[in-house]
């Protein structure tokens, strides 16, 4: 489709602030796509409000989780400013999310440059059991997505999900994720996922599903923003110390330009009958191949199953280095999941592959953006209980970042998106990275003489401790953990 002056303006105006004004029109001829990988929070936090508060046009968004939070209220708050403006904002959020923003969301669509759908929604909303005994096949189905586009020119994609514990904001439990920012060809492609999964039949208005709210409540809602961002520092001064933070990172850490793919599943794996090469994973291994030398792979949920333990062991066996980050049990939120991983954990040993568990709490030495614009103090300034939810791996010079996780869910169920990157230097990037932090944010893991699984815990002081079983568990929880692993629910996982 061709773009029109003002759309081609507007692109060029976002171009301009994120490439440091250089003349893209040789890259893009090229076929190449500029990106910047978001791996600190307040950076992706603070691109999502630079694309909001500079669109000029339009604002495509789809999420999986959008909380009733103090994020979740400033991005919509940003959003609603758009759509004053005369931009034209279409949000889309699974179903899955709950009720707790049903009436804010009834009052933002009442704007008339505010659409907004819910994917794959409930029947029983507010009793939702009912739907999980009879239309279970239907809701266990979910979409996963992450995506956020401005005047259809540039996007943001990743794991993080609209909530404080994404954004390194939240008073107890922090995620610890990665996004990517691109601009360029890749964009083609994004765009119409997002129209995929907006126009189709699982996407379901909020008219249609609450009913339709006054212009007064609108009015109420916009008086209330305004409020709520005077106590809270005004929000125009929170995106200026975002653009600030923003030219300091494109200064230290610039664009760069590479061949990029936007892929997805089809929505129609929701209904459980996308074809072969409608499926994200199939995209994947089209484009990416067959690791001959290298892969790396972070997923927070790692259930590799015995068809991925096959191959993975197959990939260390034909000396391919393969080396793999997922949460220890302390770690991770979902604790069902790590019973379905552990018993995959010595046979990939076994093999070469090398294992690491990322540890259940993160050091912060210094204050976050949300203390600095809030006044607020997090507790426990040495030690917060911290999660891995980053989703991204790399196979000889290539990158994907995205929602995709090594699990089943990923693969079967959910709906997934993601950036694949043609960069030997984005892979040189994350494997000096993961060389420099391995040692101090996840436990190795090791199989001693005895081919009995160990835990190497590496201590600032250059020491190392060894431990004989799950970092930080009890009895209970490690009989707990191999009691569930022999349930036929691994599909799920």
């Amino acid at each position: 489709m061709n773009k029109s002056a003002d759309e081609k303006s507007a692109a060029e105006s976002h171009a301009v602030y994120w490439l440091n004004g250089k003349n893209t029109d040789t890259q893009l001829a090229l076929g190449l796509t500029a990106f910047l990988p978001l791996d600190d929070a307040f950076v992706s936090i603070a691109s999502r409000l630079h694309l909001i508060s500079n669109a000029k046009h339009s604002i495509d968004l789809q999420y999986y989780i959008w909380k009733n939070d103090f994020v979740g209220h400033m991005l919509l708050q940003e959003l609603l400013k758009a759509a004053d403006r005369g931009v034209k904002v279409r949000l889309l959020i699974d179903d899955q999310n709950g009720t707790q923003l049903d009436e804010l969301l009834k009052v933002l669509a009442a704007h008339p440059n505010f659409s907004i759908k819910l994917f794959n929604p409930y029947k029983y909303r507010k009793l939702r059991v009912i739907d999980y005994v009879f239309r279970f096949n239907s809701i266990n189905r979910r979409m996963h997505n992450k995506l956020i586009i401005a005047d259809g020119a540039i996007a943001v994609t990743g794991g993080r999900n609209i909530s404080r514990e994404y954004f390194d904001a939240s008073d107890s439990f922090q995620f610890t994720d990665l996004d990517i920012l691109f601009y360029g060809n890749a964009l083609t492609e994004a765009n119409q996922v997002f129209i995929n999964f907006w126009n189709d039949d699982l996407s379901y208005g909020i008219p249609q599903l609450l009913g339709n709210a006054s212009a007064e409540e609108l009015h109420g809602l916009r008086k209330s923003f305004e409020l709520d961002a005077i106590q809270k520092n005004s929000i125009e001064n929170r995106i200026e110390y975002a653009r600030q933070n923003l030219a300091d990172r494109l200064k230290s850490k610039p664009i760069q330009w590479a061949p990029a793919h936007f892929i997805a599943d089809n929505p129609n794996k929701t209904r459980g009958t996308a074809a072969q090469n409608e499926l994200i994973y199939r995209q994947m291994a089209q484009i990416m191949g067959k690791p001959k030398h290298h892969m790396e792979l972070v997923s927070a949920y790692f259930v590799p199953t015995q068809k991925g333990t096959d191959y993975l062991t197959g990939l260390a066996d034909n000396n391919v280095k393969v080396r793999v980050l997922t949460n220890s049990f302390a770690a991770n939120d979902v604790a069902l999941v790590h019973a379905f991983y552990k018993k995959y954990r010595k046979p990939l040993l076994q093999s070469g592959v090398k294992l690491y568990e990322f540890k259940p709490y993160i050091e912060r030495e210094k204050r976050t953006w949300y203390e600095i614009m809030t006044g607020n103090v997090i507790p426990a300034k040495g030690k917060n209980a911290s999660s891995l939810h980053a989703k991204f791996f790399d196979i000889d010079g290539m990158v994907f970042i995205g929602s995709f996780n090594f699990d089943p869910r990923s693969a079967n169920l959910n709906t997934e998106v993601g950036l694949v990157v043609e960069s030997e230097s984005l892979q040189n990037e994350i494997t000096e990275s993961l060389n420099q932090y391995l040692p101090h944010i996840a436990y190795e893991l090791k199989l001693n003489e005895k081919q009995e699984l160990i835990w190497l815990d590496h201590q600032p002081d250059g020491s190392i401790k060894e431990l004989k079983h799950d970092p930080k568990t009890t009895k209970f929880q490690r009989f707990s953990m191999k009691a569930v692993s022999y349930l036929p629910i691994e599909w799920m996982m």
